[in-house]
């Protein structure tokens, strides 16, 4: 046995510490309000409708619950100068304004289905000030150029096999992260180079056909597992159950990508960006390339394809021979 010098005096005060009855109440309210914390989150996520809706808000409340945790907070019960000190924290590392207004959009919602559910009086969300709407909304995102992707997607096959396959997802066939990470292997029919995925867009199925070089990526991915999520954890190697790799895991990989050309940390919003704007380039029809970027507003395509010089403006007007064919895509019967 292993005997550890510790002062009599402070085994002395930390005995009478737990064995305060008031000091025990408040450890047991605080973790029945974090248990509630919880279950209310999982209870609002499943009326979410989308599973994309459903993917992106679980990872801003577990973000913000996370950092509730560190301060003290406990996600339900925070109250209005919580939400402006974790804006704050957030703002410090960079998040940009579109995600912010996003986040606040999220927690207004988690907060108004406490209240609907009598689980709290009031949403401490309303009346904060948030990012405010630029004019045309155009998206701060970095614009990549070819040869810095270029160096991106050699970066990333030398890395690991998961980012190569994400990577190569997002900047070819421009899936949404939340779109990629929600795959199984079961969703991936045919063998490369012909190989197509099923996702969920708008809650319906939509077949895509894969570019050649996604479809060999994802198949050294997904190597000779037949079941499962195609892009798991690195604890899966450990287990015998596989764990599907998270938008935070996601996000982790892909900060590893560092070459000459980079003039900052590359986004999985700067990655597909640049499929956006290449099509776009390419003379893709902005109602075939809305859609090939499973996006509901042609408002929201709009904020990536700003008539500047390395992203020139498309004549729906134009003669079809001198367009790009429309990305393929086709409806799962």
């Amino acid at each position: 046995m292993i005997m550890c010098d510790v002062n009599d005096d402070y085994v002395d005060k930390m005995v009478l510490r737990w064995d305060d009855p008031h000091m025990a109440r408040k450890v047991s309210r605080r973790d029945d309000e974090a248990s509630q914390s919880d279950a209310a989150v999982d209870g609002w996520l499943s009326a979410q409708t989308s599973p994309n809706t459903q993917a992106a808000y679980r990872c801003d409340l577990e973000a913000f619950g996370s950092w509730c945790a560190r301060e003290g907070a406990i996600a339900l019960t925070a109250d209005t100068a919580t939400l402006v000190a974790f804006q704050a924290a957030r703002e410090a590392t960079g998040d940009s304004d579109s995600t912010i207004r996003r986040r606040w959009s999220a927690l207004s919602s988690f907060f108004d289905y406490a209240v609907q559910h009598d689980l709290r009086a009031s949403n401490p969300a309303t009346g904060v000030n948030r990012p405010k709407v630029v004019p045309g909304d155009p998206s701060p995102t970095e614009r990549l150029s070819a040869d810095a992707v270029a160096s991106y997607r050699a970066a990333a096959a030398a890395l690991d096999p998961r980012l190569d396959a994400l990577v190569a997802l997002l900047v070819t066939d421009g899936l949404k992260v939340g779109e990629a990470l929600a795959l199984d292997i079961e969703h991936v029919t045919g063998r490369p180079p012909a190989a197509t995925i099923t996702v969920r867009r708008r809650g319906q199925p939509k077949r895509i056909v894969l570019d050649r070089d996604s479809a060999h990526a994802l198949r050294r991915c997904i190597g000779k597992r037949r079941s499962g999520p195609v892009f798991v954890s690195e604890r899966s190697a450990k287990s015998d159950v596989p764990h599907r790799l998270t938008r935070f895991g996601a996000d982790h990989l892909i900060r590893q990508l560092r070459t000459s050309h980079a003039t900052a940390t590359v986004t999985a919003n700067a990655l597909r960006r640049f499929h956006i704007n290449t099509a776009q380039a390419d003379g893709t029809a902005l109602d075939d390339l809305r859609e090939g970027a499973g996006l509901a507003a042609m408002r929201s395509l709009r904020r990536y394809t700003d008539n500047t010089p390395d992203a020139p403006a498309i004549d729906d007007d134009a003669d079809e021979s001198q367009r790009r064919p429309p990305i393929r895509q086709e409806q799962t019967r």
